[in-house]
């Protein structure tokens, strides 16, 4: 059982939870970029496409040796010793099963990629199916319990000591010739070796029970509920490549290519945020599933906080496009600006969402999510049909507009589910946009004003990132939103508990936290919105 039972302990280790889970992020992404800035100079690219082919073919096995089962965990109110047991002998048991399927069908990847060389590396490979299982349950607990900081050390841990103290080093000894194997052995050794150290190192911080059971009743509930939300994750798998391939078929490689640099310039820095939110989330929301009333409140605060700072993100991307494209693709890139503009309303948009389908999930509310997610795929697959003689922006303003339908459909799902009237959830949007059109504006005309000078592209993204970043920072200070107020407070008494801040600053700090308590005070004694939402 939990000892985060208060709104505020809640808040507290939600908090904790964003600040590891994105640490930790962010120190996998700069230890991935050294380790494969490493491994180039030791393997050769074939070894990396072979990787690559084998994961594609493993990607869809783990659906089936997943099943759910973690987020099960996570989600019930409260586990027995028997859910642990099942839950530990579903997932090793289901690895096993996966595993050894992969390794009977392992020659039938010869069909799609033309490369027999794949089919030993899927065998091998598929072991990690194995190990994920066997530390499946203890991470899930850790989840549960939001213990974030064990998570995030373990990682950090285990990517070290997998991916550089085993790959690096099998790395090194082939190119030197003292192991006489391939290169492309060593990425999956690393790849293997990460996946045991973190089941280990879960188990031994949590040591629950290993012995197995057999008994029906104990997993009826934990694969009831897991095998659905294995099927969504599987429909989300598709919605999120459905662009890919559909671009790929229909307009081709280099139209593809054109769409993909100007997505993942936009996708990769809002990945962080999302992956540190989710993780915490769904743990959060977990907790008070049956309180409606906090779920309704921590909802709304999420999803508020998320769109008041994404969206004027978006915004200034959108209109520094054509300098962050020339800046960070080159000139040849020019026809992926357009594409960029019209993600800067799909992506805040997802993004948005996330606490939607993150409530749905914590509720079991399950059903009317996989609907959702097939309306969404027969939607997007429709509109790239009758959009695709317009080329990529035909495709961009599909997407946008099928997204625009999700958050339509997510909202549906969410005032059904916990009551939640759509003016409510409307004005979810309202600070973000706001902010968005404060920052938007100021870099427009920026933008303006500097360009009879013709300066450098960098020049110019610098001078567009400064004025945003000085609009948003003084447009959030000036007129907080509610949902902001509580970090903000936050993060003053930190600040004077420093005892290096000077007492001009000290009463700076002070001066400001007397403005938010008046403005606290000003809002609490006339919000219409709050009177919306019943209680």
């Amino acid at each position: 059982m939990s000892t985060i039972t208060t709104p505020k302990s809640l808040a507290s280790a939600a908090i904790r939870g964003v600040q590891w889970t994105t640490a930790a992020s962010v120190a996998t992404a700069l230890m991935q970029i050294g380790y494969t800035a490493i491994m180039a100079r030791l393997l050769d690219p074939a070894s990396f496409g072979l990787v690559a082919m084998a994961g594609v073919v493993l990607r869809f096995g783990t659906y089936f040796a997943e099943m759910g089962i973690g987020h099960a965990i996570v989600q019930r109110s409260t586990i027995s010793k028997d859910d642990v047991r099942a839950s530990f002998t579903a997932s090793l048991g289901l690895g096993a099963v996966v595993t050894a399927l992969a390794c009977l069908l392992a020659p039938l990847a010869t069909f799609f990629l033309n490369n027999e060389a794949v089919v030993s590396l899927v065998r091998f490979q598929s072991l990690g199916f194995i190990f994920v299982g066997l530390g499946m349950t203890a991470t899930s607990l850790l989840r549960r319990e939001m213990r974030f900081e064990v998570l995030a050390k373990i990682e950090v841990a285990a990517y070290i000591l997998g991916y550089g103290g085993v790959g690096v080093t099998l790395a090194w000894l082939t190119s030197k010739g003292m192991i006489p194997v391939s290169g492309v052995w060593s990425l999956i050794a690393g790849t293997l070796a990460q996946q045991l150290l973190v089941a280990l190192m879960s188990y031994l911080v949590v040591r629950h029970s290993m012995k197995f059971i057999f008994q029906w009743n104990a997993y009826k509930q934990l694969l009831g509920y897991g095998s659905r939300v294995s099927i969504i994750s599987f429909l989300e798998f598709i919605n999120g490549n459905l662009d890919t391939m559909l671009i790929g078929r229909l307009l081709g490689p280099v139209l593809l290519g054109i769409y993909n640099r100007a997505y993942m310039l936009l996708y990769l820095p809002m990945y962080f945020l999302t992956n540190s939110l989710a993780r915490v989330a769904f743990p959060a929301f977990s907790k008070v599933k049956d309180d409606v009333v906090r779920v309704r409140s921590l909802y709304l605060t999420s999803s508020t906080l998320v769109a008041t700072l994404v969206l004027p993100l978006c915004a200034g991307v959108a209109v520094a496009a054509p300098e962050l494209v020339e800046m960070l693709l080159g000139p040849r890139w020019a026809a992926s600006v357009p594409v960029l503009r019209v993600l800067c309303i799909s992506i805040p948009l997802s993004m948005t969402t996330l606490f939607a389908g993150v409530v749905a999930d914590a509720r079991a509310n399950l059903r009317q999510k996989i609907i959702l997610n097939v309306e969404f795929m027969l939607l997007l697959a429709s509109l790239f049909g009758l959009l695709r003689g317009f080329g990529l922006a035909g495709i961009a303003a599909a997407i946008g507009t099928g997204e625009v339908v999700r958050t339509f459909l997510y909202m549906r799902i969410t005032h059904n589910d916990i009551g939640i009237p759509y003016r409510r959830l409307f004005a979810i949007y309202i600070p973000g946009l706001i902010n968005a059109a404060a920052v938007g504006t100021s870099i427009l005309a920026v933008t303006l004003l500097i360009h009879p000078l013709h300066l450098p592209a960098v020049l110019t993204l610098l001078v567009q990132m400064f004025t945003g970043a000085v609009v948003l920072g003084a447009v959030v200070l000036r007129w907080p939103s509610p949902e902001l107020r509580a970090p903000l407070q936050q993060l003053l008494s930190r600040l004077q508990q420093l005892s290096a801040m000077p007492a001009a600053g000290q009463a700076l700090l002070i001066r400001y936290e007397m403005f938010l308590e008046r403005r606290k005070s000003l809002l609490f004694s006339f919000d219409p919105l709050s009177s919306s939402v019943p209680s």
